[in-house]
């Protein structure tokens, strides 16, 4: 085999795991969708996030977004988002910001300090630009939001509600991401 043939089949080996990725990612934010705090059963997490961080730590930052994008696109036409087009365009931020900060910080060193920097940086960030992302969005869900006399009661919600949210999420995405990428690593498939 050529250099260019292997080339060529590593380029799709590469891409048949990342599709791979994005319809297990798909598969488990349609069916393990759970709400965090029982009083806000809005606020969902799931292990949809776990296959596009393990993208973003082996294939690398466009590979977790280009992941994030085809999970969110399959699940908008599966029917499975509450919050429409809005709900899947908010996933999509959150989870492609936490992939993408988690794949460039793990692009050069895939050691375990480097890992759980790109992590714990990732979903730092994410839970940051989610205020901003909230604050556009929420009275978009909500119109009641929208209303000048709700202004502190919506920034009270992102800052006691959804910042914690997206934390918890976060925390719960980098634990089961290194649990897997450990069994992963232990039996030779990374």
């Amino acid at each position: 085999m050529s250099w260019n043939q292997t080339n060529r089949t590593k380029k799709l080996r590469i891409l048949i795991y990342a599709g791979i990725l994005a319809a297990l990612s798909f598969v488990l934010m349609r069916f393990t969708e759970f709400p965090i705090f029982p009083s806000f059963p809005f606020l969902k997490t799931d292990f949809g996030d776990i296959p596009i961080l393990v993208g973003a730590i082996q294939l690398g930052p466009l590979y977790a977004v280009a992941i994030a994008l085809i999970k969110n696109l399959l699940f908008l036409a599966s029917g499975g988002s509450e919050g429409g087009v809005l709900g899947v365009f908010v996933n999509f931020i959150a989870v492609g910001t936490f992939g993408l900060i988690a794949g460039l910080i793990t692009m050069r060193k895939k050691n375990l300090p480097t890992i759980l920097a790109g992590l714990f940086t990732g979903f730092i960030a994410m839970a940051l630009i989610m205020i901003p992302i909230n604050l556009w969005s929420v009275p978009l869900f909500s119109p009641n939001f929208a209303k000048p006399e709700m202004k502190q009661a919506l920034y009270d919600y992102i800052l006691k509600i959804n910042l914690p949210f997206n934390l918890i999420k976060g925390a719960i995405g980098t634990t089961v991401t290194l649990i897997i990428l450990t069994t992963l690593k232990k039996r030779k498939i990374t």
